[in-house]
């Protein structure tokens, strides 16, 4: 009997494989966050799927009406961390149903914000995810990690907000058998005030300050602010130190395109961008060479463009100077209002009644 029950869990696993292969190639049905299609998230999470025993539900109010919905999926996040992030499988069931509740109102209690007539679209499996790479440029382009169903959901005609609630009973992964694990999903924290916060997507290499070894690197957000503003969250790191003269100033290149050549003074030193607009940052260097400013008040970019950006820092006195490595992303429109899609959380306990409520989801796509 054993034999027999486990051939009959593999059975519908192979056909999930497949189907989910089959799936990846196609284009989604929706994203939700709907703005998120083409635009990074602003964060990462490990919910569900880094959790091996967890509920987790997401609402969505941004499901297209009428959609007959055959998977849903989660992509890489591209900003959190380089490199490759190891397959794991993933004991799960999905059900699907409307919720009685809005995203902005989403409750903690995990029946309240279950609708009539719930379908559970992926009895209990085990699912095997791939591996992935940090993608060459953001956003990832696919969704890779794909949920196919065995039975389909129809969003009705009249729409209403999806409910997903994805139960986790345990996992397999690189570190052993039922292990919490980070998968670094793309995921994206909404605003109540419809401000939204794009984060930099980093590549190539800066060069050290002189005297140094270890490269300049840097870290930015691209803020729309609620008052009609743009502001820039600039950090920088292993730059060129102030000695406490006050001469040492960090500043940010922005441009339209794409360069590689290398600043003439220091061929180690490239351009990574075509730099048409340079900012002299507020305050000074540290006697670490890091810097942590804002710069304020900027016009309001519009979105869907994208930027090609560097940071650097130099000693005025001196002329000691050093580039980050370089920084691209694409202009964001404002936050979707109501917030369109909220997240439930247990990440600890499958059975749990209850979780956290927050407006940072995963980004996910819907075949």
């Amino acid at each position: 009997m054993p034999k027999c029950r486990t051939v009959d869990r593999m059975i519908p696993s192979l056909f999930l494989l497949v189907l989910a292969t089959d799936l990846s190639a196609q284009q989604p049905l929706a994203v939700s966050p709907g703005d998120r299609t083409a635009l990074e998230g602003s964060s990462y999470t490990h919910y569900p799927l880094g959790r091996h025993h967890a509920r987790v539900q997401t609402l969505h109010d941004d499901v297209p009406a009428g959609s007959l919905i055959t998977a849903h999926a989660y992509r890489r996040d591209a900003i959190g961390v380089r490199g490759q992030i190891a397959s794991l499988q993933s004991d799960l069931q999905v059900t699907l149903s409307i919720s009685p509740n809005p995203a902005a109102q989403a409750s903690s209690s995990f029946v309240n914000n279950i609708g009539p007539n719930p379908v559970v679209t992926l009895p209990r499996t085990i699912l095997s995810f791939p591996g992935t790479d940090r993608p060459a440029l953001d956003p990832a382009p696919r969704f890779e990690l794909m949920i196919p169903y065995a039975v389909p959901f129809l969003v009705p005609a009249t729409g209403g907000t999806l409910c997903v609630d994805v139960e986790v009973f345990g996992n397999q992964t690189i570190n052993g058998s039922n292990q919490n694990f980070s998968i670094y999903l793309d995921a994206h924290q909404q605003y109540s005030d419809g401000r939204a916060v794009q984060p930099g997507f980093r590549f190539g290499q800066g060069c050290p300050a002189s005297g140094q070894t270890a490269d300049s690197y840097a870290n930015l957000d691209l803020w729309r602010m609620a008052n009609g503003t743009t502001e820039l969250d600039v950090s920088i790191r292993d730059g060129v130190a102030d000695s406490g003269s006050g001469t040492t100033r960090a500043f940010l290149t922005m441009g339209l395109s794409l360069a590689g050549s290398p600043w003439p003074m220091r061929a180690d030193c490239p351009f990574w961008s075509s730099s048409e607009t340079w900012f002299l940052l507020p305050g000074t260097m540290t006697n670490s060479g890091d810097y942590d400013g804002v710069l304020q008040a900027q016009p309001l970019l519009p979105p869907g463009f994208r930027i090609w950006m560097q940071a650097g820092s130099i000693d005025l006195s001196t002329v000691d100077m050093a580039f980050s490595d370089g920084i691209t992303l694409v202009t964001q429109p404002y936050g979707s209002l109501p917030i369109p899609c909220a997240r439930i959380a247990n990440g600890s306990n499958q059975a749990a009644t209850s979780g956290s409520v927050s407006n940072s989801v995963p980004v996910m796509a819907f075949f």
